[in-house]
């Protein structure tokens, strides 16, 4: 495993590769072969116990037309294609609001490639906990800002 890697995260990759096989029809060993692995190495990466390789993620997006991002980070359980994800502009204006409300209140500023990073992060945390979380999004601009 990598520095950069935790079990956690190899965990939460490994479910939701499980999830696209199911969705899929397939077996492990039919996954497996269809992906050019090992039945022991694919099973590796389904349990978490080893971090998946680019390569890896290249070819569910190839093959699956699996979103890379949702594949790395979800949110969710259930599969997404590429093309298929949807924002929910509501939460999106929410979290943009109260981004602009903290700036101004401390009078501060984000160089735009920041700021759009900072309501990124805040956005996709959000879709996760499907509402606007104000502690988390105040924590990331207390550290970007």
């Amino acid at each position: 495993m990598s520095k950069l890697s935790n079990n956690d995260n190899n965990l939460a990759v490994g479910r939701r590769l499980m999830a696209i096989r199911i969705a899929s029809g397939f077996t492990q060993a039919e996954f497996a072969d269809s992906l050019g692995l090992s039945l022991r190495a694919y099973a590796n990466y389904e349990r978490g116990e080893r971090e998946m390789p680019t390569a890896l993620f290249k070819t569910l997006s190839e093959t699956f037309r699996i979103d890379p991002l949702w594949q790395l980070a979800g949110p969710g359980e259930d599969p997404v294609h590429i093309g298929q994800r949807v924002l929910d502009l509501d939460l999106m204006e929410g979290v943009i609001r109260l981004i602009e409300e903290w700036l101004s209140k401390h009078r501060r500023t984000l160089k735009p490639e920041k700021k759009a990073r900072v309501i990124r992060l805040a956005y996709e945390h959000c879709v996760a906990k499907d509402k606007v979380d104000e502690a988390h999004v105040f924590t990331i601009l207390s550290v970007a800002a």
